[in-house]
């Protein structure tokens, strides 16, 4: 059989992409650790490569970080450019979803930089890469609209936005499951969603900043007045962007006097994700304890998990991303307490629906909590609370 001669195309499409390589790599490794817990060298060694040969590549890791939500983003414009232009809108939407749920199926462990990861972009890199999410949003708003047509044009984009925090949600856990089984299961429930009615808005004002951050009284003491305080400096810059001194500042406590409260930063933070586990403990124990029926329950725990997250942002979003910043010995014992909430929602599910396997009333909670956690924790709020639990029994129901 005849070589093909170098530089022609069947040679050009075997030769793999070193750059786009590397940042598929760092992408895997910003979303598990954590942007600033992943070195150069971390990259390197996954590729296989020394540390001085990366330079060859990227002149420093914000410019790998770059590369990886431009590669995402590239990607994502690919799997949009596939779905047919012609025919049944449901029938293109139903494409549409096959082709980002395979999207997400593909790169499980790096999805989830659309969340909380770009934060960390440059001014310029954050735009572009946000306009491709919801130029996203658009496309498939626009989709629901030819299907649905008298959809009103904001329903459209929240129905829109929660199918696709329902196909990310995959990124979001570490659930065993077969691609089949995500595939069959993320597509019926991101389907449900778009399939499904709204309530009416309870204002017709939407929220373009996060609410004002808690206050604390004067005669709280300077423990509680640290643990509050920090929560919005570390929810916008990230754990590692905030020096103790800052987050000392915040709380009207100058110097090295923090210390007499947290010996590091880090145990602040575990202090951060215990008061969270407990309120979600103790609001969710409280909704069901006097539910008689698994239907009853369930409402009202989504009623309780939506009010907290929705209420009280800034410690869902600190507990929600700065998982991975936590000491060894808290994390271990917070992520036990994660898991048996999640089971918690799936044995209620699951008791519901009568019908369902596990593996599917999984995945649909891990898609529901998603829902929740995009919708009541971004900057600008497209849907209230009444809304957000609709789509949590659409994603339930799927």
């Amino acid at each position: 059989m005849n070589q093909p001669e170098a530089g022609s195309p069947a040679t050009t499409r075997r030769r793999p992409d070193r750059k786009s390589q590397l940042a598929r790599i760092a992408a895997d490794l910003f979303c598990e650790r954590g942007y600033h817990a992943v070195g150069l060298g971390d990259i390197a060694t996954g590729a296989g490569i020394t540390g001085p040969a990366i330079y060859r590549h990227f002149r420093n890791k914000q410019a790998v970080l770059a590369a990886a939500a431009h590669d995402l983003a590239a990607a994502i414009d690919t799997a949009v450019a596939g779905v047919p232009a012609t025919g049944a809108p449901w029938e293109r939407l139903d494409a549409m979803t096959r082709a980002l749920t395979k999207l997400v199926i593909e790169r499980r462990r790096s999805a989830q930089l659309y969340q909380w990861e770009r934060r960390y972009l440059e001014p310029e890199d954050h735009a572009t890469f946000t306009a491709t999410i919801s130029s996203l949003v658009r496309t498939v708003a626009d989709l629901l609209g030819e299907s649905r047509p008298r959809l009103p044009e904001a329903d459209r984009t929240t129905l829109a936005a929660a199918s696709l925090s329902a196909i990310a949600s995959l990124s979001t856990h570490r659930t065993p499951v077969s691609d089949r089984v995500a595939e069959k299961g993320l597509r019926g429930i991101a389907l449900g969603v778009l399939a499904t009615g709204l309530p009416p808005r309870l204002t017709t004002e939407r929220a373009a900043g996060w609410p004002e951050p808690a206050t604390v009284g004067e005669f709280v003491s300077r423990r509680e007045r640290l643990v509050v305080s920090a929560l919005r400096p570390i929810r916008e810059r990230g754990f590692h962007a905030v020096t103790m001194e800052e987050l000392g500042a915040a709380a009207g406590i100058g110097g090295s006097s923090v210390y007499r409260h947290f010996a590091s930063k880090a145990d602040l933070l575990a202090a951060v994700y215990y008061r969270a586990a407990e309120r979600l403990a103790v609001a969710t124990s409280t909704a069901i304890e006097s539910a008689t029926d698994p239907g009853e329950a369930l409402r009202k725990l989504v009623d309780a998990y939506v009010a907290y997250t929705y209420q009280d942002s800034d410690l869902a979003a600190v507990y929600l991303s700065e998982y991975g910043n936590l000491p060894p010995d808290d994390r271990r014992a917070l992520r036990k307490v994660q898991r048996e909430h999640v089971e918690q929602w799936v044995r209620l599910v699951v008791a519901v629906r009568g019908d369902t396997r596990a593996t599917y009333a999984r995945l649909a909670v891990h898609a529901a909590l998603n829902i929740v956690h995009d919708l009541s924790i971004s900057k600008h709020r497209i849907a209230d609370a009444e809304q957000i639990k609709h789509l949590v029994f659409a994603a339930l129901a799927s």
